[in-house]
């Protein structure tokens, strides 16, 4: 075998390794997606709602801490201007970011659909981070 034969092989051994690597199953929280999903849907009503202490009963200590109400209070402003109410949750995906379980889940509200991402801890069940993302959020966030 030449040496550029055994070079171009390596290589693409290498990339095949690269590849297979990234399309491992991702290690999910301590709860079953329906879990997920309820947290998440519990949440987002008391969002709608207006009740802090619903919001943020499944928060960890730490997201509690960053969490304050009156940011809890901004954030239901802008979500009900741009997004309207929280409509319901559909299709979520999962995915790993150092110790942590991501999910992005597409939610409808009544004027658009919001993609919103919940962390947790791997096997963990208390709630480390959440987002949301739409184009009516990116334009009332300019």
């Amino acid at each position: 075998m030449t040496k550029t034969r055994s070079v171009s092989i390596a290589s693409l051994l290498a990339v095949l390794s690269i590849l297979a690597a990234g399309c491992g199953t991702s290690s999910p929280a301590g709860l079953n997606d329906a879990q997920v999903l309820s947290v998440t849907g519990h949440l987002l009503t008391a969002i709608n709602t207006g009740n802090y202490s619903a919001f943020t009963r499944d928060f960890s200590a730490e997201m509690f801490a960053a969490f304050p109400e009156d940011q809890f209070l901004q954030l239901r402003g802008l979500l009900y201007t741009a997004s309207g109410n929280y409509v319901s949750c559909g299709e979520m995906s999962l995915s790993n970011q150092d110790d942590f379980a991501v999910y992005r889940i597409r939610c409808a509200y009544e004027l658009e659909d919001v993609v919103v991402t919940i962390v947790f801890r791997i096997g963990g069940t208390q709630v480390e981070g959440l987002f949301f993302d739409s184009p009516n959020l990116r334009a009332a966030s300019k």
